[in-house]
């Protein structure tokens, strides 16, 4: 018997993936492959990852996990019960929070962390507060889930930081969290206990959640110093999801573990969310994890130290730069400068640029409309000092041409 033809109307693909933007930061990943592929002797300054390799004595501590068979799923699948209670114990130690390892979820990244808590608040309609320049993940993961991400706009006249103020003003009755990144990709500002405390209090008052993004916390740089917000008003801290992980402290990018910590409702539904979607974390990764806490710290302040000294280069140079201006990055690592003043009949806006400098001085950098902000250009100074001297050597003489 013949099937009965049925006329579909419904559309093939979902709408809000089809909505997603495409991030600037793999299509540049692209085009410079393009490029290379043709024979150009490009430098990046495009990753988000340290240039060093993970310390030996986590990779060790991966090893002897496959020796011991350590090769299994995890009970539960929100974590290793050992490397969750080591996650607590590092917040209490460094960061004066009290966490019992029943509120803590190990995820794959923190990237998952904030998918899946953006999964567990957000219904279609719901607003989400993200401040502007941000990671360019942040606002498509609220549309994925049907949310309005509402982007506050800050600059560097404000330090680009967000001003109690101008939150106070943009939550309304659908809004469900905001999401802060301090130590900030891409601007590299970090929020003072003060400035903490006034935005605790917004929040308190609101009942709204703190999505809080903490994985740059170790590439901090004098004077400035990283406190969570979770920290430092009580009534903000029953409501906040810190977030953190491995992967830039630790240059354990590609291990993909992170991490997160909050209220045990919030917990639940988020450990939830990860059993439905990629059960645990691999268990490898977890005892190269308990490690890296539990180890020695001398990689991190290795580490810290050089893109301390490459942030002071890179910025000096983009300063000397005409038309160029770019504040001093208080962590992570990333420059962001301002090149707004470089835009005319060569180059009208920063993807252009982007792609001339990619082209004439065959360096790769971001365009920082992917963060918020077409006013700028992203640099990776996870680059080594040589490289960096020569990528902008070449800008330099790129820039001279426009």
């Amino acid at each position: 018997m013949p099937i009965q033809s049925i006329n579909r109307t419904v559309p093939p693909f979902s709408n809000r993936v089809l909505d997603v933007n495409e991030s600037l930061t793999v299509a540049t990943f692209a085009r410079m492959g393009e490029l290379k592929r043709g024979g150009a002797d490009l430098i990046s300054l495009v990753a988000g990852e340290p240039d060093f390799d993970t310390p030996d004595n986590i990779k060790d501590a991966a090893i002897l996990a496959i020796t011991r068979g350590h090769t299994k799923y995890t009970a539960p699948a929100s974590g290793l019960p050992e490397l969750k209670r080591a996650i607590a114990q590092k917040l209490k130690r460094e960061n004066n929070l009290d966490y019992d390892p029943s509120q803590i979820v190990v995820t794959c990244g923190a990237k998952q962390v904030i998918f899946d808590a953006v999964v567990a608040l957000v219904n279609p309609g719901d607003e989400a507060i993200i401040p502007s320049p941000y990671w360019v993940s942040y606002a498509d993961q609220v549309r994925l889930m049907g949310g309005k991400p509402l982007i506050l706009k800050t600059t560097e006249e404000t330090g680009f930081r967000l001003t109690p103020r101008a939150l106070a003003d943009a939550i309304t009755p659908r809004t469900k969290f905001i999401l802060l990144n301090s130590p900030c990709n891409p601007t590299g500002e970090v929020y003072t206990p003060d400035e903490l405390g006034a935005l605790a209090d917004v929040v308190a008052d609101a009942g709204i959640y703190v999505i809080s993004d903490e994985i740059y916390e170790k590439v901090v740089y004098d004077p400035a110093e990283h406190v969570s917000i979770a920290a430092v008003h009580p009534g903000a801290g029953c409501r906040t999801l810190l977030v953190n992980g491995f992967s830039k402290a630790y240059a354990m990018t590609g291990w993909r573990v992170g991490y997160g910590a909050g209220p045990p409702e919030l917990m639940r539904l988020i450990a939830k969310v990860q059993s439905q979607e990629t059960t645990n974390t691999c268990t490898i990764s977890q005892y190269a994890a308990i490690e890296a806490l539990t180890g020695t710290q001398e990689s991190v302040e290795t580490m810290r130290a050089a893109f301390q000294e490459r942030r002071d280069l890179i910025v000096a140079r983009l300063n000397r730069l005409p038309g160029v201006s770019c504040r001093l990055p208080q962590g992570a690592f990333y420059a962001f400068p301002n090149v707004s003043d470089l835009y005319g009949e060569r180059v009208s806006n920063d993807v252009e640029l982007a792609n001339y400098l990619l082209e004439a001085a065959e360096t790769g950098c971001v365009p920082g409309s992917g963060f918020g902000s077409g006013d700028h250009l992203r640099f990776s100074y996870a680059a080594s000092l040589p490289m960096i001297h020569e990528a902008m050597d070449r800008i330099e003489d790129a820039v001279s041409r426009i």
